[in-house]
């Protein structure tokens, strides 16, 4: 019977090209939104697996915790791709695609010239967009009980449950 030495492993050896993820730390409102869509999204047999069509958007509900709106009219928005694989600098206007709300908060997401949606960041000095590409993670700025790493890839997937461009 052969048996395993104590404290002796054997090296990984990585064999392909590694990015390293980068986590972004999100309010817990936010966290909570992204979390709450991603995880609960993919069911069938849920409500708000059920869009309600307005003439300019599309509308899916979970009562109390987000709706995701998704406009008829897409204005794709052009963008210069940064080092880092997935992330771009939004050099014109900035019109979202889609909109993920809840009672305290939203996310919007841009359609790049590309087709690549991105969800967008920005602040006084530049507009970004972060697509599925990004090695992004997100995580709460606060301890959470079960919080996890929720990627970029994960968000635009479920996104793309619902709808594509």
């Amino acid at each position: 019977m052969m048996g395993q030495v104590q404290g002796v492993s054997t090296p990984l050896v990585v064999k392909t090209r590694v990015e390293k993820i980068r986590m972004i730390k999100l309010s817990t409102i936010i966290y909570r939104t992204i979390r709450s869509f991603t995880e609960s999204s993919l069911k069938d047999m849920y409500p708000w697996r059920k869009g309600y069509e307005y003439p300019d958007r599309l509308e899916w509900v979970k009562d109390g915790k987000w709706v995701l709106t998704a406009f008829k009219k897409v204005t794709k928005v052009d963008a210069n791709e940064l080092p880092v694989e997935g992330i771009y600098k939004i050099t014109d206007s900035v019109i979202p695609s889609i909109i993920l709300r809840s009672p305290k908060t939203e996310i919007l997401f841009v359609v790049l010239s590309s087709g690549e949606i991105g969800i967008l960041y920005t602040n006084s000095k530049v507009s970004l967009a972060i697509t599925a590409r990004a090695p992004v993670a997100f995580v709460p700025a606060e301890p959470l009980p079960y919080a996890r790493p929720i990627s970029i890839r994960e968000i635009v997937g479920t996104l793309s449950y619902y709808v594509s461009f």
